[in-house]
């Protein structure tokens, strides 16, 4: 398998617009308790903002799609919480600032619900709603994502809600106005291309979709994840036929109880990662007894607009699970988990680096050479493939000396959200909820001579 060794990776220098932004608790300096200067007001209020709960009796199916979505898991995820936590623990609060919730709930960012050690059980119930309705309806235009923070224009005033639709219907509770870039993928810059404080472009969705092909043939990130249905957009409103589903599907699903909308969250995941990627296998339809049988098995990133996997793709795992069998007894096997449902990498407790031939398309983050966290990371270790790339996994298997026999050889490309290690220490009792996905598989029988 090809690849690609640590590195630093820089994208193209974006202009740069003074705005209202999330611009505070992200400070290098040290804090001096004594001359602390107090924290800056607030741009925003709560008031300025409402709570999903009121677009509900206009917009029933756009509500109820966006409660069962990862947007509205976005502050209350206990995996999130987590990872921020330790973070937090390794850099100091002071430090860390905004960097986490800015994202996970922009509204408690902008009007200082979140400040430096908030307590997240007691904050405002819209806070959180996470990435709620206002989150982006009142933006009224996107913004490129500076270092290690997110930027948005918030039009609070006008009590105009702004959409993709550009002849919205007129009604008495909200003015509304169609702007276009509802409908391409700047919209979604400010929270998916995370660049770190380091300058490492961390999380870049949106980067590794800008500089791919699927820019000029105009494909945009709501073509997949927001795809369009016929309906109403409000309650007695006219009859469209391009609607946006507001579920955002994406890898992601929640783990906890009681969630709206989980099995519909699933399988829209299931239907995206079904139709992202094309494995091509290539087995010999014999070997010879005592011989080596060789696998290709070759993943093409061609249904995808970006990278695979992307986002925090140093948890993300992809991988390919080889087995080759002889009746009931397996003669060989790659990509199995260990006893704790890892993948027996260098993060296996139990038998650590015990698969030699993995192929898993995972990357990883360092600070001077060592393993780090998002926060602090100077370069990284790309695992995952670029838009109309590929990666290929080669395997040479013994043969047992049973000529006249047949043996069978199946792949498969597999994918989680993240590994159980990364959440063994504080979250263990989600492990067994974390969801294993099939992408793609072929088999084959083998006629051994």
């Amino acid at each position: 398998m090809d690849k690609k060794g640590i590195h630093k990776r820089r994208r193209p220098v974006l202009g740069c617009i003074l705005i209202l932004g999330l611009l505070w608790g992200c400070s290098e300096k040290s804090v001096d308790p004594q001359n602390e200067e107090p924290p800056p007001e607030s741009p925003f209020k709560l008031s300025d903002f409402s709570p999903a709960e009121s677009c509900k009796g206009c917009h029933p199916n756009h509500y109820n799609e966006w409660k069962g979505s990862m947007h509205a898991y976005a502050f209350i995820d206990p995996i999130n919480t987590l990872w921020m936590e330790r973070v937090r623990a390794e850099v100091g609060a002071e430090k860390l600032g905004a960097f986490c919730v800015q994202c996970h709930s922009p509204i408690g960012v902008l009007t200082g619900e979140t400040p430096v050690g908030f307590d997240k059980e007691t904050v405002d119930p819209l806070v959180k709603e996470g990435v709620t309705c206002d989150a982006c309806h009142l933006m009224k235009e996107p913004s490129p994502t500076a270092q290690g923070e997110a930027q948005f224009h918030y039009d609070v005033k006008s009590g105009k809600k702004y959409g993709s639709i550009m002849d919205p219907a007129p009604n008495s509770f909200h003015e509304s106005e169609g702007v276009s870039y509802f409908s391409v993928s700047n919209i979604c810059l400010p929270c998916h291309d995370l660049v770190n404080h380091q300058g490492l472009p961390a999380e870049i969705t949106y980067s590794e979709w800008l500089y791919s092909p699927y820019t000029g043939m105009g494909v945009e990130c709501q073509d997949c994840h927001m795809e369009t249905y016929a309906g109403q957009a409000a309650v007695g409103g006219p009859q469209r036929e391009f609607l946006h589903r507001h579920d955002f599907a994406g890898v992601d699903i929640a783990l906890t109880d009681n969630f709206p909308n989980m099995d519909v969250q699933r399988q829209r995941v299931e239907q995206l990662l079904r139709n992202a990627v094309t494995l091509e296998v290539e087995i010999p339809d014999a070997v010879q007894a005592g011989a080596l049988l060789p696998i290709k098995a070759t993943v093409i990133n061609d249904k995808t607009g970006h990278d695979i996997p992307s986002s925090v793709t140093f948890v993300r795992q992809m991988w390919l699970e080889v087995t080759v069998a002889s009746g009931a007894d397996t003669i060989y096997k790659s990509g199995y988990f260990d006893a704790d449902g890892d993948l027996m990498d260098e993060h296996s407790a139990l038998n650590p680096n015990g698969d030699p031939d993995l192929v898993l398309f995972q990357s990883a983050l360092f600070k001077n050479g060592q393993p780090a966290n998002v926060f602090t990371a100077d370069s990284i270790r790309i695992g995952s493939i670029a838009p109309f790339q590929s990666k290929t996994g080669l395997y040479s298997v013994p043969i047992p000396a049973n000529p006249g026999s047949t043996i069978n050889a199946r792949v498969r490309l597999r994918f989680r959200p993240f590994p159980p290690y990364s959440i063994r220490d504080g979250a263990s009792e989600l492990i067994e909820r974390i969801p294993v996905f099939e992408m793609a598989e072929s088999e084959k029988s083998v006629i051994v001579l």
